[in-house]
């Protein structure tokens, strides 16, 4: 009786411990069957995200369609008033000379199909080949100056980092892609207007960057309408120095004309106000230079002292004086 129960004890303990051991290798195969399928759904996610951004940096780009390039998009001109110097003999700047960065972008509907960036450096600025499907896209191109690339969300929404505005062109328009290659020669408009400070009276060696707020435009970009698309509030801090009597800041106009409000702060090392002034109702407009001259830093310096407003574009608009 009593080996009988020893052996019936034994033998539900070994039972107890082969149902663990399968207990256990069933929960390990488990966790390895999960495994392997979380890093199977990673990895084709990550194949998923690649293949539907198709963004690419440099001047040629390659999609699922097999037939090789069938568009090749050439930036042929710019609309050029020289912001630079206002000089004829610049009617014809390089790209090179005038933005740092471009961006391609084709849209079909609201769907962003192909992204292509380039810096300046690279070779081939200012030309790609592309690879599209048959069909009707949109195509906008963006070239500027800003510290890195562009964001084109859509035709309508385009900023740019830290909402910094530098000289930008665009074009926005639409192309048909068949079967075989075709080449677009695309010219580029301006699309900001510029305000450029000139000091008559010259830095003061205290100062150390000069400081624009302003209001009335616009740091987002509409490709569509060429326009300003937002209410921003605009700040840009410029390094001063003695030996540099201008300094420019860029914005989007809402309109083809704009208004905008500027405060102008000179600022000494310590980030301390040396000078502000206010300027109301500054006219703007696109491809165009407003150009503010006068004593920035001396109140009343020379008898009937005064700021001087210049627009160069198409023509040369009527000067006039305002006093400060």
């Amino acid at each position: 009786m009593f080996n009988t129960y020893i052996k019936i004890t034994m033998e539900r303990k070994f039972k107890s411990k082969s149902v663990l051991k399968c207990h256990l290798g069933a929960s390990q195969n488990v966790y390895r069957l999960l495994f392997t399928c979380i890093c199977y759904v990673l990895a084709m996610g990550l194949v998923s995200c690649e293949k539907g951004m198709l963004d690419v940096d440099g001047g040629s780009a390659t999609d699922e369609h097999d037939g090789g390039t069938n568009v090749v998009l050439s930036i042929a001109s710019i609309e050029q008033i020289p912001f630079m110097e206002y000089e004829a003999t610049r009617a014809a700047q390089e790209m090179s000379f005038l933005c740092s960065r471009i961006s391609f972008v084709v849209f079909q509907g609201d769907n962003k199909v192909k992204t292509v960036t380039q810096s300046v450096d690279e070779p081939g600025f200012g030309k790609v080949s592309l690879s599209l499907a048959e069909g009707t896209y949109s195509l906008v191109v963006i070239a500027h100056s800003c510290s890195g690339n562009a964001t084109v969300s859509t035709p309508q929404l385009i900023t740019f980092p830290n909402n910094r505005v530098s000289d930008t062109f665009y074009i926005c328009q639409d192309i048909n892609v068949g079967a075989e290659e075709k080449s677009y020669d695309l010219q580029l408009r301006r699309s900001v207007a510029m305000f450029r400070l000139v000091v008559n009276d010259g830095v003061p060696a205290d100062v150390a960057q000069i400081k624009f707020y302003y209001t009335g435009g616009s740091s987002t970009f509409d490709a569509t309408t060429g326009r300003g698309c937002k209410n921003s509030r605009q700040t840009v801090v410029l390094d001063a120095s003695p030996d540099l009597d201008s300094y420019d800041v860029y914005t989007f106009p809402h309109e083809e004309t704009d208004e905008l409000k500027i405060t102008v702060t000179a600022l000494d090392r310590a980030g301390n106000t040396v000078v502000e002034r206010v300027f109301e109702d500054v006219p703007v407009r696109r491809n165009m230079i407003t150009k503010y001259v006068g004593d920035f830093f001396h109140d009343g310096g020379n008898a009937g002292a005064g700021q001087s407003i210049q627009l160069f574009g198409d023509v040369e608009w009527q000067e006039q004086l305002f006093p400060y």
